[in-house]
């Protein structure tokens, strides 16, 4: 963990780094025009970037809190103009109620040591991308949130659920119909419900370089969206799982990450396919490595065509890999070149009518 921090500051550092060399030289290019806009003139795609002097175009930049002290307002601001980053400075930032992102192109970056965190008793996400609609009708795109601890502070708040929306876990960033949402070099913990989750319908969803621990629930949860990149990841001392994924999830694609010491499984799967996972410890879980299961029989909800490939299943509380699931279910789905060491049960159970290719293992 303390590795993954490091490189998460150094990675914030450098991108800030570019972001004022981009506005000292935006300043330099203005004052050289007559009025301070012809300057402006001859630089492609930045029209409106004038967040320094108030202004919000398409391309804006606000600092908080320099030029505007609360996070929301800044992120208000930038819609009215059509998007824009916020710029968050070092410090602690205490939300008596939970950032709404619901407009597209808003890219939220901090940097390094910025720390938001919810207030007792907000019960709210403390990030929301997306509709707080009960059934979303409306999807937003192009969001990025960069450099950021999170903190639900979840000891301190009294539901799971937001009181006025009770559709609204409370999570750390929670994801709602988006499409081409860019995480990275965030650090969420202690949500009262779970780390990140992405639902209804979310597509072309990255993340990478991130951690997600001691939540409530789950670390990772992805649900009902497709086409989406996690790499380079930490989910350990969650409550429930360190992975949970459902409800008709598809083309997902986990690669270098660290799954260890959750409260329940390390991996939760059902009602999904193509899911692959390379490169992954899956360790020290207090249930089994890996759980994949369907909802019931004759319900199309089971696991297909999921492979795991050079990944560790070791010292799990239970069977290293579990496929709980008949052939009738959850077919194609296969086992390559991975190790299973040390776990309480045995490496890998599969039930006397489900198939699983396995290939290249080693059992210690």
């Amino acid at each position: 963990m303390k590795e993954m921090i490091e490189t998460r500051n150094l990675l914030c550092n450098k991108k800030l780094n570019k972001l004022f060399i981009f506005l000292i030289g935006i300043f330099l290019i203005a004052c050289s025009g007559d009025d301070g806009k012809d300057g402006l003139s001859g630089l492609d795609g930045l029209d409106g970037l004038d967040g320094l002097n108030g202004n919000t175009g398409p391309a804006a930049v606000l600092i908080v809190p320099d030029e505007i002290e609360d996070i929301q307002q800044a992120i208000d601001s930038l819609t009215i103009g059509g998007g824009g980053t916020v710029y968050i400075k070092a410090g602690e930032y205490r939300l008596s109620k939970g950032i709404h992102i619901q407009h597209s192109n808003i890219t939220i970056l901090g940097e390094q040591g910025t720390l938001i965190k919810l207030n007792n008793d907000v019960n709210q996400p403390v990030i929301l991308i997306g509709s707080d609609e009960e059934v979303p009708t409306e999807r937003i795109e192009n969001i990025k949130v960069e450099c950021l601890e999170i903190d639900g502070n979840k000891d301190s708040q009294s539901s799971e659920r937001d009181p006025n929306r009770t559709w609204i876990r409370n999570n750390g960033i929670d994801v709602r119909m988006v499409k081409d949402l860019y995480v990275s070099e965030v650090d969420i913990h202690h949500a009262r419900s779970g780390g990140l989750v992405v639902s209804w319908n979310s597509s072309l969803i990255f993340i990478d370089k991130s951690s997600f621990h001691h939540n409530y629930y789950d670390g990772i949860a992805l649900y009902a969206s497709e086409d989406i990149q996690v790499s380079n990841f930490f989910c350990n001392d969650n409550q429930a799982a360190g992975l949970s994924l459902d409800n008709d999830l598809k083309y997902v694609m986990f690669s270098v990450g660290t799954i260890r010491n959750n409260g329940d499984v390390g991996i939760f799967a059902r009602h999904s396919k193509e899911l692959k996972f390379q490169s992954l410890e899956i360790a020290n879980n207090q249930s089994h490595g890996c759980f994949l299961s369907h909802e019931s029989y004759g319900t199309g909800t089971g696991v297909n065509r999921l492979t795991f490939n050079s990944c560790s299943f070791i010292e799990n509380n239970g069977y290293g890999y579990w496929l709980a699931t008949p052939v009738s279910e959850s077919k194609n789905n296969s086992v390559i070149a991975c190790l299973f060491s040390g776990n309480t049960q045995d490496a890998i159970e599969v039930p006397a009518d489900g198939a699983l290719d396995l290939t290249g293992n080693i059992f210690q």
